[in-house]
Parts: C-alpha cells; sequence; structure tokens
C-alpha cells in the first residue's frame, strides 16, 4: 500500500513540475516587445548622435574595385537621419524624417526612395518600444514572434521568425547584451519602400560612449558576397544639430528636381541596392 501512495504521490509531482516549469526550449524564450524593450535600453536612449565613418561599396560586379568615402551620419531621434559624403560623383545628401527621404546630388534631388543599403541606421532611429514596433511592422517583420537560435557558436534571440527559418525579415539580438548581431532584410508585399533585394546586416565592434552603444563595424552582404563595410572613426553623443537639415519641405524648396546633366534613375527596379 506504502509503495501504491508512494507512486501516485511521485506521479503527481511529476505533474506539477511539467506544468510550473517551462520546458527547455521554451525557458529562455523572451516576448518580442519584450526583446524590443530590453534591446532600446541596452543600446541607451539619446536624443542626437553624428558619426563620422569610412564607408566602402565592394559589390565587384558592378565596379572595378572597392570605392570608399568619408561620411558624416547625424541621428536626431525620433526618426530623422542625414547622410553626407563626397564621390567621384559629386556631393551626396540623403536624408530621411517623418517617414520622407530625399537623395540630393549636387544640390539636385535625384531620389524620393530610400534602399535597403542604408537600412543598417535604423535600429538607432527610435527610443520607444512603439516606434521600433512600427518601424519592423512597415518593413514586413512580425515583431510579437520570437525564438532561441544560434549564431557563430553563441546563442541570440531571433525576432520576427522562428528559428531557423530566414526566409522572413528578422533582427537577431545577442541572448546576453541584447545587442543586435544580425538583420536579415527580405522582400515584403505589405511596405511601400523599395525592398527588392534581400539583404544581411551585420553588426560588429560594439563600443560604450557617453553611456551608449554602437557598432564600430558594420559589414552588409547580398547572398554570400559582401557589398558595403562601414568603419567608424568618431561618434559623438547628444551634438547640437540644426533642425532645418533634417526639414524634408524645407530642403524641397531649396534644391530642384532632377540633373539633366546627371540622369540617374536610382528608383529603376531594374536597378539593384548597391547599384544605385
Amino acid at each position: 500500500m506504502k509503495r501504491i501512495v508512494a507512486s501516485i504521490s511521485l506521479i503527481l509531482l511529476i505533474l506539477i513540475l511539467s506544468l510550473v516549469l517551462p520546458s527547455r526550449s521554451q525557458s529562455y524564450v523572451l516576448h518580442g516587445y519584450h526583446l524590443i524593450d530590453l534591446m532600446l535600453k541596452e543600446l541607451g536612449r539619446v536624443k542626437a548622435l553624428q558619426v563620422v565613418q569610412k564607408s566602402t561599396i565592394e559589390d565587384t560586379t558592378t565596379l572595378e574595385e572597392p570605392t570608399s568615402v568619408n561620411e558624416t551620419v547625424s541621428y536626431l531621434i525620433p526618426g530623422s537621419y542625414r547622410s553626407e559624403f563626397t564621390s567621384a560623383a559629386g556631393d551626396h545628401i540623403h536624408v530621411l524624417s517623418g517617414g520622407r527621404y530625399l537623395q540630393i546630388l549636387n544640390q539636385r534631388i535625384v531620389s524620393q526612395a530610400e534602399t535597403n543599403l542604408d537600412r543598417y541606421k535604423d535600429i538607432f532611429l527610435y527610443n520607444s518600444r512603439e516606434e521600433f514596433k512600427n518601424l519592423l511592422i512597415r518593413l514586413g517583420m512580425a515583431p510579437d514572434i520570437s525564438s532561441l537560435g544560434r549564431y557563430q557558436g553563441s546563442l541570440v534571440y531571433v525576432l520576427g521568425a522562428q528559428y531557423p527559418d530566414e526566409s522572413v525579415p528578422q533582427l537577431w539580438l545577442d541572448k546576453n547584451t541584447f545587442r543586435p548581431v544580425r538583420w536579415l532584410l527580405r522582400p515584403a508585399s505589405n511596405t511601400n519602400i523599395n525592398t527588392s533585394d534581400s539583404l544581411e546586416v551585420r553588426y560588429l565592434g560594439w563600443r560604450k560612449s557617453d553611456s551608449f552603444w554602437y557598432p564600430y563595424h558594420v559589414e552588409i552582404y547580398q547572398g554570400n558576397r559582401r557589398v558595403r563595410k562601414i568603419q567608424v572613426a568618431k561618434l559623438q553623443v547628444n551634438p547640437q544639430l540644426s533642425q532645418q537639415s533634417f526639414d524634408i519641405t524645407y530642403l524641397k524648396s531649396i534644391y530642384l528636381m532632377g540633373d539633366p546633366l546627371k540622369p540617374a534613375q536610382t528608383d529603376s527596379s531594374e536597378k539593384g541596392e548597391v547599384q544605385k
């Protein structure tokens, strides 16, 4: 009789533990929205950033050799970004603000369509979960989905997909630091942004400056081919930035559309991200 009671007690204990304790496969998986909160908290909340970096285009299918430029990137948070650099083609200005975008070449507006090649910067544009979640949704991601995966021998949280499925847009976060390590940009039907090419962004060389974390080395791949490399030389946290330099309406009032001497159709669907 005692053996029967002991057996029943053991079975009940196992059932109770199975209900109370999560399985090993689920024990480390946090909800996607909670992961966004942890990521933003880890990176640090700031009002503005300015980054001086060397940007190298390495796509050997369209270029004879890598082309490098010294680029100054400014963030006005939330939601505004400006890039300035000079190349063989002339002076470039790229501005994103309020969901609107301008690409200016030699003081002429040549495009109003953003490409994925500059999307690496999007994770720094917002301080709140709601704004960041809405960004991911616009890019075709499902931020309420999360899973546990492995990347280069380390555990990661996969935001937006069930690991190991890589067919949909997703952001990978280091399991211990919650800092992004990999972003897979995939074509999405529910976005107006040109996503004709799939790209992979890898965030490397994270450094902390004035309580803010930023990757000093970023690589962008198209398939197995690296097409762009970014190396940060200097980062300034909360610099004084002119609101007017991010004002799309103002910029459209001082720059003319198009350039008859440089008829670049940068928003053509027939060209890839790197060619643009």
